[in-house]
């Protein structure tokens, strides 16, 4: 048996570099298949087939706002002769005109521009002198219309497969008379914690007793995971048995995309996850990074009643969970939901302050993130340990610092990994 076929319990570390990594889970997210919803409740689903418009909008030439349709020819800056205003074109009422010589009709936002006109005059450059209208500012051929198709012909593109259901793209969808859309299914999450020391949300006098640890791990990586498109994960803390393992991991794959498990991650003699996949037919894809935090990390597969289901390992410390829950369970989430380029979303900054990573690790700093008016400017949100929880919270993204020279010094350039929906992630 050769190292890399060994039982997982006794694997040696595969110390991965971040991007091998990625790129392995990556390689084994496939879209989920389509279903169809409402447009008006598809906000941040993914298109799983292409959309295209059913006719042009506008549907005719119209007033860019209030004022009065003429004909241009008909103004003359130096002799303004006074029009006739022989009728009225309102959004939404009936068709007005053909307009002629010496004549115009007022006009609303939105409204066609009626035959014979070529231009619009706002009202505030205008003036009625009984019956008559006296422009008082002349305009070009063409000023102050919105031309029919111009937001989009008939047969136009208005979706792609992979596209993320913005509000924008969603008002796009219904002005074309979308109401029920193709969607990728949303990615269905399981995650169980492991440790004798956890307690529940709320056990304050226990904590106070020195009794154990709220596990505030499952409520972070549920919200992570909801925040990256999957279903409401559901959550389970274990105790440290191998038979309260096996059955909580039993009931966890049923009907999940996704298992990911915390803590019991490295090789202490209570990390217990590892050999019980291992009685349960696991096949692991990798284990341990170089990266801090969350070295321990792990990726593979497990048996499940609806076949092989895809099982995370995430060090317990929060830090180190999240993270590693950003960098790898995030992106492969957003692939199986279907989007087109799953994060995490980078960008370009400076260090504010001296960024000190780790010789040979690839280590990824919480920073929080401002613009001095020129570029943006990252710097820590205070202790880097791995089983804080305070520096995260305010953090806004992750500063890359990488191995070699394993420092990046005050105000060089470094690049970031924007955090979920920070302020300033773009989508995708």
């Amino acid at each position: 048996m050769t190292p890399l076929d060994a039982p997982f319990d006794t694997r040696p570390a595969d110390w991965l570099g971040y991007d091998e990594a990625r790129a392995r889970i990556l390689a084994e997210a496939r879209p989920l298949p389509a279903e169809p919803v409402s447009v008006l409740a598809a906000r941040g689903r993914v298109l799983a087939a292409p959309l295209t418009a059913p006719f042009r909008l506008p549907p005719w030439d119209n007033s860019a706002m209030d004022g009065y349709a003429v004909r241009a020819q008909d103004l003359d800056p130096q002799d303004p002769t006074p029009l006739v205003v022989v009728g009225e074109s309102r959004a939404g009422g009936p068709t007005v005109g053909p307009l002629g010589a010496g004549q115009a009709i007022r006009i609303m936002t939105g409204a066609p521009v009626p035959p014979g006109a070529d231009a619009v005059v706002r009202a505030e450059d205008t003036h009625l002198d009984g019956e008559h209208l006296v422009v008082e500012r002349a305009v070009a051929a063409g000023r102050n219309i919105r031309r029919g198709g111009e937001d989009f012909e008939a047969g136009a593109s208005i979706g792609e497969v992979g596209a993320l259901l913005t509000p924008a793209r969603i008002a796009l969808l219904v002005a074309a008379g979308c109401t029920e859309i193709p969607v990728h299914r949303r990615p269905r999450v399981s995650v169980l914690t492991s440790g004798d020391e956890l307690l529940p949300p709320g056990s304050v006098d226990a904590v106070r007793q020195g009794h154990g640890v709220i596990d505030s791990n499952s409520a972070m990586l549920v919200a992570q995971a909801r925040e990256a498109g999957a279903e409401a994960a559901s959550t389970l803390a274990l105790p440290d048995r191998a038979d309260a393992l096996r059955a909580g991991i039993e009931r966890a794959c049923a009907g999940t995309d996704l298992l990911v498990t915390v803590g019991g991650a490295s090789v202490g003699a209570h990390d217990l996850f590892k050999r019980v996949l291992d009685g349960m037919g696991y096949r692991p894809s990798f284990w341990r990074i170089r990266m801090r935090p969350g070295s321990p990390v792990s990726f593979g597969h497990l048996p499940g009643p609806d076949g092989p289901v895809a099982v995370l390992g995430l060090p317990g410390n929060p830090s180190s969970a999240f993270v590693t829950f950003e960098l790898f369970g995030r992106p492969y989430l957003e692939a199986l939901a279907g989007l087109r380029q799953p994060g995490p979303r980078t960008a370009r900054a400076r260090a504010g302050v001296a960024l000190v990573g780790a010789s040979g690790l690839t280590v990824f700093a919480r920073v929080r993130v401002r613009d001095d008016g020129a570029e943006r400017v990252v710097e820590p949100t205070g202790p880097q340990g791995s089983g804080l929880i305070s520096p995260l919270a305010s953090a806004d993204a992750l500063a890359l610092i990488p191995p070699d020279p394993g420092r990046i010094a005050a105000g060089a350039p470094c690049d970031i990994l924007w955090l979920g929906r920070s302020p300033g992630a773009p989508d995708a």
